[in-house]
């Protein structure tokens, strides 16, 4: 269908006006519409004052699409036409429909970063003397100011969204930050009150986008605070006269409000730009302003019965961007000689610690405290970094506000009670937990302070907490928000010999039985936190053991329990031979009960894994057999079974808890790590003997659902833990694992199975038992593969089959690498594997592309030595020609992954890849139409001379893609 005015009309009512399929239909015709050439004539016509407003906007909307994507579509000489015509169209909708004015005034504001400095060198002194109200009489004045603010405020936002060549960017960025003084004089024009009156409340809109445009050009960067200074007290003026002479004292209006946080946001992006840190006097002078102000609106509103949410988080964002921005500032404030400067830092300090200590419980109650923890990371960040003597004179001076800090935290993360609870949303709790999570890290910062005072604190907290716990049972919060703080700093702990000794014996006596189950999970967080400190401490064992193991048969707190099993049996483990058995029946119990997760079945048995490994080898098979027995009588069971999703799903089961007791099962003297130490050879490993009895097992998985993924996943990363936790034990079973694995993927090639495959290569390619086993399997694989791959590229689906054909290139990349031994003399036909990579690259999934160029990198690098280079002096040429290609269509951030090919070539046949490279790029139209002679020529001076620097190369091939796509033009 031609794109006519008319069609377009109606294909854009048929878009807002019809059903899904029939929108998606127009859609399509739509954007063909956009994209096409006759766009810059149509817009003209669609935007007639007749049409539509859809209509309308799909022309402004359009129109910006075109300056934005397809700017080199406009010659030179119609630069002027064009800007004539969209200043027009802007006079025209001065007064509506709104939503098209706003989209004509981005479109000028993308025309304007297309054609400064050299084509509209006054484009803002023009702009701001054109859009005056004596020269628009028959618009609203205020009408005539928004349109100049929309126009100047969306100009910073369109140069960060639009793509220039490297030396434009830089070129109009460098006349906006030289034109934002100016901006800001006219915003300030805007802001200034009116003599004698104060602000006008009618002018409310003025001010709102006042603000905004103040914001845009002030993150720009071209100002400084100095710049600002008067722009700055205007707005916390504005912000406090609009707070305290509001419509309705009880009730502010969403306009009002919008006010407010645009203020506020302005002044934010103000305090917070980089360049402020160059003027220390106006930010203490300003944030002196600001507290005095603000901390008025603050107290207002917490001794207000209603709180306003919004406003306090917006202040109190502003107040602790101002500490986390000058944080060095006011820290070395705190050493002054002026009074006054220590002063405005306590206050500032101050204030963030009275948002942290806000009343309530968050999310509920309150949301602002959640602002202020990056502070407190800043502020014990920037004091640690300072020379020893500095450090520890601010951290005298800062450490009662760590020590306030813990304990409002302590309040902060308390959990509510029962009743309370009951009330509260999903969002509610979930974002309570990341609250908590937050406050987690900020006790570390605490602890980076205090250091073992804050265990002092936490350990008075805890027996205080207690003690009330005794008194009525339902103070259990605290005991558990102390246990949380104690998890918290765990790893800053090295050596603690007092406070922890003491924390390990109240976990002991603490009455769980009689508190909510949240306590006893706490406390088996606590224990698994801890056990490296445990590991070193073994003779406090005994007060916590028992605890984990009486949670592995409570469903209730079993997911820690098993986290804290699975820590304690691997930081702790040549400890624990006393615990072992009575560890080994509570596994039993807990896997037989029925009542574990999934997740927490893997983690007995990785834990299983770990106490079997100290245990004597006699005993080892006795507890194996009857802990691993009901997984072998069940998947004997389901395999008798017909196939079924059901019985995939409960065989997959099985095979990942398996995988986790493989992952961890391998015997090891106690004493073989201790030094001087020689441990004795020829160990049977429990492992081995439980594979080599149930193979035949695993052999009948495979054959029977080797077209079920998820089943072959899990088999294959349980015959992955086996080779990689018996290692060279696991020589016997090479050869079943590799006759498996063959076996398997012959019949339906997958990428997990390629993963075992890649394991055992690496582990077992050049021991000379091996390497013509290995060679066989290496060519079953690869005949197959490209069999499939050669099908699929025959129909153009090489895309449904992505993850294949990436584990498989990561496989031979691999190879090549670290086992290239199965390359040489193995019979592989090389020739095949390039080409295939090389048509491989042109695939649109990114991991793909980068397996494939992964392998070739990895081939060319070694292609020397494995005797291939004469396919890449045979097939590099196709490869340069694939990859130049590639350039203009792939993904843009193979850009990036594709350089690496260019420069493994020109490190390793420079002479071949400067000649491919130059006769390519001498073809007319190759690799787009879009790029001249001349690009060209830079192009392959710069890859030719890069053969180290990957950062630069890849600068390069990134800018010539965006020329070979139109997106970056010519500067």
């Amino acid at each position: 269908m031609e794109f006519t005015a008319e069609n377009l009309e109606k294909a854009v009512c048929l878009f807002y006006r019809s059903e899904a399929a029939q929108q998606a239909e127009a859609h399509q015709w739509l954007t063909e519409a956009q994209n096409s050439p006759q766009a810059w004539s149509f817009v003209w016509e669609l935007l007639h004052p007749q049409r539509t407003s859809e209509v309308q906007f799909f022309a402004a909307t359009t129109l910006h699409n075109k300056i934005l994507k397809a700017w080199d579509e406009v010659p030179q000489e119609h630069y002027e036409n064009l800007k004539k015509r969209i200043l027009d169209a802007i006079v025209n909708f001065a007064m509506g429909p709104k939503i098209v004015l706003n989209r004509l005034c981005i479109t000028l504001s993308a025309y304007i970063i297309h054609t400064v400095p050299h084509h509209w060198p006054k484009a803002f002194e023009e702009l701001v003397s054109s859009f005056q109200p004596q020269y628009l009489p028959n618009v609203e004045p205020e009408r005539v100011i928004w349109i100049l603010l929309e126009i100047l405020t969306v100009i910073p936002e369109e140069f960060e969204s639009t793509t220039l060549a490297t030396s434009q960017r830089h070129r109009v960025k460098s006349v906006l930050q030289e034109v934002s003084k100016d901006i800001l004089k006219v915003v300030e024009m805007c802001l200034v009150p009116i003599p004698n009156a104060n602000f006008d409340m009618s002018n409310i809109t003025t001010y709102l986008h006042s603000s905004r445009c103040a914001a845009a050009w002030i993150q720009l960067g071209g100002v400084t605070i100095d710049d600002c200074s008067r722009v700055m007290n205007l707005l916390v003026d504005l912000t406090c006269f609009v707070y305290w002479n509001r419509s309705d004292p009880e009730c502010m209006s969403a306009e009002e409000m919008e006010l407010i946080e645009v203020t506020l946001e302005a002044l934010t992006a103000v305090v917070q730009h980089p360049h402020t840190t160059k003027y220390p006097g106006y930010v203490m002078k300003h944030t002196t302003n600001i507290l005095d102000k603000f901390n008025k609106i603050l107290n207002n509103e917490k001794a207000s019965a209603e709180l306003n949410k919004d406003i306090m988080t917006s202040i109190y964002l502003l107040i602790e961007t101002i500490g986390d921005t000058h944080c060095k500032l006011f820290v070395s404030s705190l050493r002054s000689n002026e009074e006054t400067d220590r002063k405005i830092a306590n206050d500032l300090f101050g204030c963030i610690l009275g948002c942290t200590d806000l009343p309530g419980t968050y999310p509920v109650d309150e949301t602002s405290s959640t602002v202020t923890f990056g502070f407190w990371y800043t502020l014990q960040e920037d004091i640690l970094s300072l020379d020893t003597a500095q450090c520890a004179e601010l951290l005298l001076i800062i450490k009662p506000y760590y020590r306030q800090l813990t304990c409002v935290m302590l309040r902060k993360s308390m959990f509510p009670s029962s009743e309370e609870a009951s009330n509260w949303t999903l969002d509610d709790k979930e974002m309570f937990r990341c609250y908590r999570q937050d406050i987690s890290d900020t006790f570390m910062y605490c602890y980076n302070v205090l250091n073992i005072e804050m265990l002092d604190i936490l350990i008075v907290q805890l027996q205080d907490a207690l003690t009330k716990c005794v008194i009525n049972s339902n103070n259990w919060n605290l005991v558990e928000s102390v246990l949380h703080a104690f998890s918290s700093v765990a790893e800053c702990i090295e050596l603690e010999n007092l406070f922890l000794p003491k924390l390990m014996h109240i976990l002991k006596t603490i009455p769980y039985d009689d508190l909510h189950v949240k306590v006893l999970s706490s406390c088996l967080e606590c224990v698994g936190s801890y056990s490296e400190w445990l590991a070193d401490h073994p003779n406090m064992l005994c007060k916590v053991v028992p605890l984990v193991i009486t949670g592995l048969t409570n469903p209730e707190v079993s997911p820690a329990a098993t986290m804290a099993l699975k820590d304690l049996t691997h930081n702790c483990q040549k400890f624990l031979l006393p615990y072992a058995e009575e560890i080994l029946i509570a596994c039993q119990n807990g896997l037989q009960g029925g009542n574990l997760k999934l997740s927490e079945c893997v983690r007995i048995m990785y834990s299983v894994g770990k106490v079997l490994s100290i245990v004597p080898v006699a005993n080892t098979m006795q507890y194996l057999n009857v802990i691993l027995a009901p997984s072998f009588e069940e998947i004997q069971s389901l395999l008798s079974q017909p196939e079924s999703d059901a019985v995939a799903v409960r065989l997959a089961t099985r095979l990942k808890i398996l995988s986790a007791l493989f992952g961890s099962l391998h015997v090891v003297p106690l004493d073989a790590d201790e030094e001087n130490s020689m441990p004795p050879q020829n160990i049977e490993q429990p492992l081995l003997l439980v594979v080599q009895n149930t193979m035949s097992l695993y052999t009948i998985i495979g054959s029977k659902y080797h077209t079920n993924t998820e089943v072959i996943e899990v088999l294959a990363l349980l015959l992955k833990q086996t080779l990689t936790t018996l290692m060279d034990d696991a020589k016997p079973l090479v050869n079943d694992i590799l006759t498996l694995v063959v076996r398997i993927y012959r019949e339906t090639p997958q990428p997990s199975i390629l993963v075992v495959a890649r394991t055992a290569m690496i582990l077992f390619g050049k021991e000379p038992e091996y390497i013509a086993t290995m060679q066989h399997l290496l060519a079953e694989i690869i005949t197959t593969s490209l069999t499939l791959i050669a099908q699929l590229n025959s129909t153009n689906n090489l895309s449904e089959k992505t993850d294949l054909i990436e584990g498989f290139f990561l496989l031979l990349a691999q190879i090549f690498k670290k086992v290239a031994v199965l390359i040489a003399n193995g019979g592989v036909d090389c020739s095949a594997l390039f080409q295939c990579a090389t048509v491989c690259l042109g695939m649109n999934e990114l991991a793909a592309i980068k397996a494939c160029t992964s392998f070739l990198v990895n081939f060319i690098t070694h292609s020397r030595e494995t005797g291939q280079a004469a396919v890449v002096q045979n097939y590099g040429e196709a490869l340069v020609m694939r990859v130049l290609l590639c350039l203009g269509s792939a993904p843009r951030a193979s850009a990036d992954v594709l350089a690496d090919i260019l420069l493994a070539l020109n490190k390793k046949y420079c002479d071949n890849f400067a000649r491919w490279l130059q006769g390519l790029l001498q073809q007319e139209g190759f690799p787009s139409p879009r790029v001249n002679a001349q690009q060209k020529e830079h192009f392959v001076k710069a890859v030719l001379r890069e053969k180290a620097n990957k950062r630069k190369l890849s600068e390069t091939v990134t800018e010539f893609t965006l020329l070979c796509r139109g997106i970056l033009t010519s500067a």
